[in-house]
């Protein structure tokens, strides 16, 4: 399945923002970090809650910070359900088609806590609580110059946030859609769960790029 992300070093450029520092929560095994590398990112933040996926990643990046976590709209404890395809497990409650291997208790931050400094991109892949983790970005979120968020044209809990929803909160946000990266639902959800899901084929899983209003109408 091709990876959205290699559109992302044309993107930037043709926007002419020079990113220093990736915040990635959701990061799994690490798979968008050539791309940055790609763009000229040169630090990362990799927020991962599954103990076997984050100690992946500290073994093939160890000049990144990983944090073992999950990331939510305010700080706590939550039940990572583990999907038969990693990539999907979510602390959502699982949706009757996941193929759920078995639950792992999580620590859960917020990207308000744990952002560094210098970070200017946020990268959100968080199996249907992107908006919490956006919400738990609090003021620190205005500090982005990108906002990279996994949406669904559906209701689909653990796939991913509602569309609408996320682009109207970060509208509310002062952020503009730069670019849409569309994959098929469809044929994610066959990848996921071994069916087509509840969608159509009209249904999509999207990367939506976003940026500050300002660059957007500049």
């Amino acid at each position: 399945m091709t990876n959205p992300f290699e559109a992302l070093p044309s993107l930037l450029a043709g926007l002419g923002l020079d990113v220093q520092h990736v915040l990635h929560v959701g990061a799994h095994l690490g798979e968008e970090v050539p791309f940055y590398r790609q763009a000229g990112i040169g630090a990362f933040t990799l927020v991962e809650p599954s103990p076997f996926a984050a100690g992946r990643l500290r073994e093939s990046f160890p000049g990144a910070t990983v944090v073992e976590a999950a990331c939510g709209a305010r700080p706590g404890r939550g039940t990572l359900s583990v999907n038969v395809i990693r990539t999907s497990s979510s602390l959502a409650e699982p949706h009757p088609g996941d193929r759920i291997l078995s639950t792992v208790a999580v620590d859960v931050t917020t990207v308000e806590a744990i952002a560094a400094p210098d970070a200017d991109m946020l990268v959100v892949d968080a199996q249907g609580l992107e908006l919490d983790v956006l919400k738990g970005a609090g003021e620190r979120l205005a500090g982005f110059q990108v906002v990279v968020c996994e949406t669904c044209t559906l209701e689909d809990r653990t796939m991913a946030a509602p569309h609408d929803e996320v682009v109207a909160f970060m509208a509310g946000q002062g952020f503009a859609v730069a670019a849409v990266w569309e994959r098929s639902y469809e044929e994610i959800s066959w990848y996921v769960r071994g069916g087509p899901g509840e969608g159509t084929s009209y249904d999509r899983v999207n990367d939506v790029v976003f940026v500050r209003e300002a660059l957007a109408c500049g």
